[in-house]
């Protein structure tokens, strides 16, 4: 099993690997490759048989009878000639119905004996990698943590290397595996001295798991700990079943049947194929069908042991050594520990897409009423609202911020000027004297194309109002449901008019108030789009 450290100092060597290719749009240029192909094989079957049978042609052509036809005539109905062809048809009937279920059943057994071996590998994977998350962060425990999972990686190097030879025919075949340096002699003895080396090193790492979880080193709670346990034996059972398609091989009886009835039909193809047709058809018939049929028969011995060194069989050499390079990842430092991740909001809440290999990607307009992350925000104090309407000559736009004057005085809204046509913001008021005031805009779609008249200033009438919006308890957090619910259009009259139309609070004209209460109500359903300012 490579259980020496003389073993894991091997050379790489560079065996026969499986063929990968890639058909590409016609796949022409898969016909013309040599290696792994069942062409020369079936050519050497197929031509003497061919030589053969042009040569019995020969023998028993009649004098009238010409390459093409037989006695002058194209239609050719002597007895002897259709019987020759009902026997010749019937026999490569049978012999293709025979040879294809051998062929799929040795493509089964390929394409299992590769599912199993990756069902393994990512079990045990997965196992390795719980067992190197689970291990302490303690400082104190440094030096026995990674003593530990050296050990752990050799071991599964090892693990994997000792499973691909049970299933190899060659249970001597060597894979490279980690240097075995610094595991005590006497266990890699009676390693090589056991049965069955799987079961062995298996055995080893989960008392390993045990003895360590006792000394902090995997300082993780039993049921958690079980899930590398389950790992573990999920990819042994699927090695076992990898072990069923190298130790039972296709049926004897069968096998046996199947060769001894090409034999019989190489031998009477032919002698049947002369007296079924013209020495030319003939030639071409014979040939023909036995390249195919024997190009099927190879095809069922080239896969039925999948585990082998042929150039069809599965890459189980550069499976090792993918393995041993997972195994080493894991190892680095910079494994062990999560990246860090400086998250900003205002940049990270849009959640941005890009390619994957850093190439420029044209990003997809955002469509129509669809709403962006922060949309669901609630208008908070001190928050600036900005009102979308769409562009047009007669369109307007006015922005009113919240100002306040003093930590004890009311907040008041200002305008601060006109912004560009189709769009005008509106702030909100202040409950809280001491908290600072963010700025965010709120842009709601209109239905008017001209924008309400600008007011000078205007003073929020209570506490909980919220640039015209009040909040209620119960009311829902959609802005939409809020702008448009009859409460918030009533409370979004100035309170002026409950004082006396001719008052005024804080400087602001009685006329001014009723002009910002003539604004439309915006229509339900329209999306709001939050961005700060």
């Amino acid at each position: 099993c490579g259980s020496s450290s003389s073993h894991s100092k091997v050379p790489r060597s560079n065996p026969a690997a499986m063929i990968d290719y890639r058909a590409g749009v016609w796949g022409f240029h898969v016909a013309t490759g040599c290696t792994g192909s069942l062409v020369p094989r079936s050519l050497f079957m197929a031509l003497p048989n061919a030589v053969i049978t042009f040569m019995v042609a020969s023998m028993v052509r009649k004098p009238e009878d010409t390459d093409f036809t037989l006695g002058g005539a194209v239609n050719h109905t002597d007895e002897t000639s259709e019987a020759a062809q009902m026997v010749i048809a019937a026999f490569t009937s049978v012999m293709i119905f025979i040879l294809w279920n051998r062929s799929n059943v040795a493509y089964n057994r390929w394409w299992e004996g590769g599912t199993l071996l990756q069902k393994t590998r990512g079990e045990w994977f997965n196992a390795y990698s719980s067992i190197m998350a689970f291990t302490s962060t303690k400082p104190e425990l440094e030096p026995q943590v990674t003593e530990y999972q050296h050990l752990l990686a050799r071991l599964m190097s090892l693990l994997m290397c000792c499973g691909l030879q049970q299933v190899s025919p060659n249970r001597d075949r060597p894979f490279e595996i980690i240097d075995l340096e610094g595991i005590d002699p006497e266990s890699l003895d009676f390693l090589n001295t056991a049965p069955d080396k799987v079961e062995i090193i298996l055995q080893w790492i989960q008392r390993s798991m045990v003895l360590h979880a006792q000394t902090g080193v995997l300082p993780v709670a039993p049921p958690i700990l079980s899930r590398a346990f389950q790992e573990f034996s999920r990819g042994i059972v699927n090695l076992q079943n990898a072990r069923k398609i190298a130790d039972f091989p296709y049926p004897y009886p069968l096998a046996q049947i199947s060769m001894v009835l090409q034999m019989l039909h190489w031998l009477m193809t032919p002698l049947g194929a002369a007296l079924a047709v013209p020495r030319f058809w003939a030639v071409l018939a014979s040939f023909f069908s036995i390249f195919v049929l024997w190009c099927i028969h190879f095809n069922a011995i080239e896969l039925e042991f999948p585990f082998g060194s042929r150039a069809n069989d599965l890459p189980m050499v550069q499976l090792q050594q993918e393995w041993n390079e997972s195994i080493r990842t894991l190892l680095d430092k910079r494994a062990t520990k999560p990246p860090l991740f400086d998250y900003q909001p205002d940049f990270h809440d849009d959640l941005n897409m890009a390619m994957s290999d850093a190439s420029e990607y044209k990003r997809p307009k955002k469509k129509a009423g669809r709403q962006s992350l922060r949309s669901r925000a609630s208008i908070r104090t001190g928050h600036s609202v900005r009102i979308n309407h769409p562009k047009g000559a007669n369109a307007k736009s006015v922005v009113f911020r919240t100002r306040q004057t003093s930590e004890d005085s009311a907040p008041t809204r200002q305008v601060l000027g006109e912004q560009m046509p189709g769009e005008r913001e509106i702030s909100g008021s202040s409950t809280a004297p001491a908290l600072k005031s963010e700025t965010e805009d709120v842009r709601v779609p209109a239905t008017s194309s001209t924008a309400p008249a600008p007011v000078e200033e205007i003073q929020s009438s209570s506490p909980e109002q919220r640039g015209g919006l009040e909040l209620h308890p119960g009311d829902t957090a959609d802005p939409d449901d809020r702008i448009n619910s009859p409460r918030n259009r009533q409370t979004a009259q100035p309170t002026a008019q409950s004082e006396g139309a001719g008052q005024s609070r804080a400087g602001i004209p009685a006329s001014a108030t009723s002009m910002a209460s003539s604004s439309p109500p915006v229509p339900r359903g329209d999306p709001l789009h939050v961005h700060n300012v």
